[in-house]
């Protein structure tokens, strides 16, 4: 794989758009069977499955890109958690449920992937603040 430009290239964003897309899919069978409250919980949380990943890679920080991957890896299960009122109600079929309970399970594992190879490396640099190099003098900044 070549370099990261843009979110748009992780794998783990582009997995959870494949889970978005499936969700958006078995949420029209839910509102068939008049479920609104859990069809839209299904859609937020797929949501933030995707966008967190987009959002944290856009941030200055590698520490808040982590932050929002770890928001990710948690709507992962968010909705596979959710996935089990639909197959525990008999909603649907359970192996289609299965089915999107193991891309939930996959879309956090690249995730987690993601967020540990940043982790280690921040911890290979210094993880503490350093001043700067330049030293500055009062007078430096004074207007005449």
């Amino acid at each position: 794989m070549g370099k990261i430009e843009r979110y748009e290239d992780l794998r783990c964003w582009q997995q959870a758009r494949v889970l978005v897309n499936d969700i958006f899919d078995l949420v029209d069978i839910l509102q068939d069977e008049k479920e609104f409250a859990l069809a839209d919980q299904l859609k937020r949380a797929s949501i933030s499955v995707m966008t967190n990943i987009a959002e944290g890679f856009n941030r200055y920080h590698k520490r808040d890109f982590i932050r929002f991957l770890d928001y990710s890896q948690s709507s992962a299960q968010e909705v596979k958690s959710l996935l089990y009122i639909i197959k525990d109600r008999k909603m649907m079929d359970a192996s289609r449920v299965n089915g999107l309970q193991k891309q939930c399970d996959y879309c956090q594992a690249l995730t987690l992937a993601l967020l540990k190879r940043i982790r280690e490396s921040i911890n290979k640099h210094s993880s503490k603040t350093k001043e700067p190099a330049t030293h500055y003098v009062a007078e430096d900044f004074t207007t005449n």
